[in-house]
């Protein structure tokens, strides 16, 4: 070894164990700090659904799919290096919630693309949040989790007693020959839904652990259903607390045996009819499957006066059970039969007016009477979209017909729709509050003042992610 090549080795490590002794390192290449992961929107008008009023020049902050703050530009304050969003002049609200939808139809309609564009078009509304309430809980739930541009979806469990399974394939006598009726599960299976059977002999607890392995999160009782059967199915399902609703009369069950057996809700205001018959006849309307004749000849505009209706409605109030209405549908079926060019009489075209004013006169005396209100369409996935019933529908209905502010029926549509969902989901939903879901939808006009002007929708976010209308509906967020 050279001389010099010694004196420089020594050198270089003379000056290493120098730096060490007094502790100093070479420099560290400098780091760029990450960026904020918040977004702030700001200056929008805030309604956040709890029930205060309006905040204007408010500020929302969303963090990981959550709500951080959301109030006056005191109250939060924007991170520094936070996304932000000027919402300036525009309105602010949650997420809709539509809470009676069907989606599933694997013969006619949604059991593929025609499912994944109708969901696009609900969020496209601002629908975040939909409960399906008839379904095959999960063969639903696995396609929509293959797709990406969805509202957050929640299936029911249907239940039905024997005699919607095993009606004996008995005919019915008419002009044109006998008709044989299938069972209507026959009906529904082919559908692709999974109604479950429930008899006397059935172990309550092993429906509620079927329907939840099959990813529900709560009961739909359909029909035939006697009181006893209600109550031992509520009972099993709160005690893993899932949420139980059934059909405003579940054939023999009335509304009012139904919310004495402890249900959360009720579904379809036109089932209130139910009331008006005893329960022997209730029983005997099972049998010849002539409900829609029986409705169609008690239910009139006076008869949602009858103080058995407004016994029912009183309870509901008393309990806090929730009351969905659906009128909408009801709805478009009188449009279409408005618009047929031809007319020929038909007991289905008896039912639905009959139903309709019948509806809408007993969703107004629930209304008197403090029930509870939740916003369902009963829309369906399949068929012309014309003749779809829709969450916006409904919530014109409930402030044109039943006289509901604006104010009063965006309730219904987030923070009593969250209510009704129930369970985990229903305290993430339906507010703009801290810890909730950020689900958002930004409105160029105000709501308050006319609920058309749910229409006028800028972009819709689900759990922090952002879509305008067109994106969705066109699939261009798909590319």
């Amino acid at each position: 070894m050279s001389r010099s090549f010694s004196l420089l080795t020594s050198a270089f490590l003379l000056g290493t164990l120098t730096l060490s002794a007094c502790g100093g390192r070479p420099p560290q290449p400098r780091i760029a700090p990450a960026p904020n992961p918040t977004l702030a929107i700001v200056r929008a008008n805030l309604w956040d659904g709890t029930g205060r009023a309006v905040v204007s020049n408010a500020v929302t902050l969303v963090r990981a799919g959550r709500i951080v703050c959301a109030g006056a530009a005191g109250e939060c304050l924007v991170p520094p290096g936070a996304r932000i969003i000027d919402a300036h002049g525009k309105w602010l609200i949650p997420g809709l919630i539509d809470s009676h939808v069907h989606l599933l139809f694997l013969t006619h309609g949604s059991a593929g693309e025609d499912l994944s564009l109708d969901l696009r078009n609900l969020l496209a509304q601002g629908i975040t949040t939909v409960r399906d309430m008839g379904t095959n809980p999960a063969e639903l739930l696995s396609r929509v989790n293959t797709l990406s541009m969805t509202p957050r979806v929640y299936a029911m469990q249907l239940v039905a007693g024997r005699r919607f399974f095993f009606n004996g394939f008995r005919g019915t006598r008419t002009a044109r020959g006998t008709v044989y009726r299938q069972p209507p599960a026959m009906t529904m299976q082919s559908l692709g839904w999974t109604p479950m059977l429930y008899t006397s002999d059935t172990d309550p607890d092993s429906v509620v652990e079927a329907a939840r392995s099959a990813g529900a999160m709560g009961l739909k009782l359909y029909a035939q259903l006697d009181v006893e059967s209600v109550r031992e199915l509520t009972q099993a399902a709160h005690r893993v607390g899932m949420p139980v609703w059934g059909h405003a009369w579940v054939q023999p069950a009335s509304a009012l045996e139904q919310l004495m057996s402890g249900q959360d809700g009720v579904v379809h205001a036109a089932g209130l009819a139910g009331e008006l018959f005893s329960a022997g006849e209730r029983d005997t309307l099972v049998d010849d499957g002539r409900l829609q004749v029986a409705t169609a000849d008690v239910a009139t505009v006076g008869s949602a006066h009858d103080p058995r209706v407004l016994e029912a409605l009183d309870s509901m109030a008393r309990r806090g059970t929730i009351f969905e209405p659906t009128l909408d549908a009801t709805y478009h079926s009188v449009a279409y039969f408005n618009a047929k060019r031809r007319h020929i009489p038909s007991e289905q075209e008896e039912y639905v007016r009959a139903a309709s004013g019948f509806g809408i006169e007993v969703t107004r005396e629930a209304v008197r009477r403090g029930v509870r209100i939740s916003a369902g369409s009963d829309h369906v996935a399949y068929g012309p979209a014309i003749e779809r019933a829709t969450l916006i529908g409904e919530l014109r209905l409930l402030v044109d017909s039943v006289a509901l502010t604006p104010r009063a029926a965006l309730l219904a549509a987030t923070r009593d729709a969250a209510r009704a969902i129930g369970g985990e989901p229903g305290r993430r939903l339906g507010t703009i509050v801290a810890g909730h879901y950020a689900d958002l939808v930004l409105l160029n006009k105000n709501p308050l003042e006319d609920i058309d002007n749910l229409d006028s929708i800028e972009w819709v976010m689900k759990a922090g992610r952002i879509w305008r209308p067109g994106q969705l509906r066109s699939g261009i967020a798909m590319r």
